[in-house]
């Protein structure tokens, strides 16, 4: 039988037990304020390998978990289940992230670009646990 993705093998904590959803966004949103201070690509490779575990890790559990969440309004929220529910952009997130994740990995690009892809990178990662944590106002 063959691993077609072989990368979430690779780090132990995956493995061993199991993360909800924001506590995976925090990891992701951990690693990529780690990728900010990057300043060279030799630093960002396996900074990049480890956040496309844990980006494959959230999406199989966003994937897995979507029928659990609703998209409700601030006011239909019921004060017992402030933590059940996700906004639908969430998704997109996590493959804005993991799309830029892939650039880092695999492109050549101008140094000088690092810290913006890094920097758009960390500002996704980081509006999707804060989409995992607090309630937006529309």
């Amino acid at each position: 039988m063959t691993n077609e993705n072989p990368i979430p093998q690779l780090y132990s904590e995956l493995e061993v037990c199991a993360h909800d959803l924001s506590t995976l966004a925090a990891r992701c949103n951990l690693l990529t304020e780690i990728l900010v201070d990057c300043d060279s690509l030799p630093q960002t490779q396996p900074v990049c390998r480890c956040l496309a575990a844990y980006l494959n890790a959230f999406s199989a559990e966003l994937a897995k978990s979507m029928t659990d969440f609703r998209v409700l309004d601030e006011n239909e929220i019921p004060p017992s289940h402030k933590q059940e529910w996700l906004l639908d952009s969430t998704e997109a997130q996590c493959n804005y992230c993991r799309a830029l994740n892939h650039v880092l990995l695999v492109s050549h690009f101008d140094r000088e670009m690092l810290p913006h892809l890094t920097g758009l990178l960390h500002d996704i990662a980081h509006t999707m646990l804060a989409d995992m944590t607090v309630v937006r106002i529309h």
